[in-house]
């Protein structure tokens, strides 16, 4: 985590300034000590409600905050995806707004290779940033994608690609016409690794974990949290994105709904390993 730094966008810090945020919408607010509500789909049909307890999950991520110890993260992480959401279907299915957004970036991408730059900016009323930083562009492009909004879901979105522009400004990469489809589809997967940070965050961290006093402590934790999912899950779906260019808009939103749901699996049995 620590990207938006680079690009001087929203921080990021481990408990997020919305976690709190008294106007959850009534299909987030939490029933009990269980898990949250199912999420809305865009277009307001709701998911259906998950089973389990996020409270062992909880219990778990402050031991790791407290120790930094690898065996409570991947007890926390495999907790809150086989428990706490019930499976790492659901678990990707609680990305609903993440889901669309990150749907929208991979047409984009896709649309960079198979019309260039001009043209995949175009759709968005764009095309004149073509030329223009690729951080700025993707700013631009960002209030499309994921508009600001009011629910927790919705905050996730918007701060897990202002982190993935982050990403990219730390790389130094030139204008966004000059980005190459493989820097593209990197900056997507960015997105959905952040996404799935938050959302985890968000589920643990919303009643309060217990961190430590030290600023850099709790960076290192971080650190060591998203070091966790970044590790087991990016490069995996390489061959998803070979065939991009081919695929419709249908196509695409099945490829995003599986990488989210084979990243959560992947989260799952990497914290399982970790526990022995």
């Amino acid at each position: 985590m620590g990207t938006s730094k680079g690009y001087g966008g929203p921080g990021s810090g481990l408990v997020p300034s919305w976690a709190d945020d008294p106007a959850v919408p009534t299909s987030e607010a939490s029933n009990g000590d269980g898990v949250d509500g199912g999420e809305a789909e865009p277009g307001g049909n709701p998911d259906a409600t998950t089973a389990g307890s996020f409270q062992g999950a909880r219990g778990n991520f402050t031991r790791f905050a407290k120790t930094g110890s690898d065996r409570a993260l991947g007890s926390a992480m495999s907790g809150y995806v086989r428990t706490g959401t019930g499976g790492a279907r659901q678990a990707a299915r609680r990305m609903g707004t993440s889901r669309a957004s990150a749907a929208g970036l991979l047409r984009l991408a896709r649309d960079f290779q198979q019309l260039g730059a001009t043209d995949a900016l175009a759709r968005f009323d764009l095309a004149a940033l073509a030329g223009r930083p690729a951080v700025d562009a993707f700013a631009a492009i960002a209030e499309f994608v994921c508009p600001p909004g009011g629910s927790v879901d919705e905050a996730i979105s918007r701060q897990a690609m202002f982190e993935a522009i982050g990403d990219l400004a730390e790389l130094g990469v030139g204008s966004f016409e000059s980005l190459s489809p493989t820097e593209m589809q990197e900056f997507f997967l960015s997105f959905v690794l952040h996404s799935i940070e938050g959302r985890v965050m968000a589920d643990l961290c919303i009643k309060g974990i217990t961190l430590p006093d030290d600023p850099a402590a709790v960076e290192a934790i971080q650190d060591q949290l998203h070091d966790f999912i970044e590790g087991c899950t990016r490069g995996v779906f390489s061959d998803e994105l070979d065939r991009l260019p081919n695929l419709d808009d249908v196509q695409v939103k099945q490829v995003v709904e599986g990488i989210y749901e084979d990243a959560f699996e992947l989260i799952a049995a990497a914290g399982e390993e970790l526990k022995k």
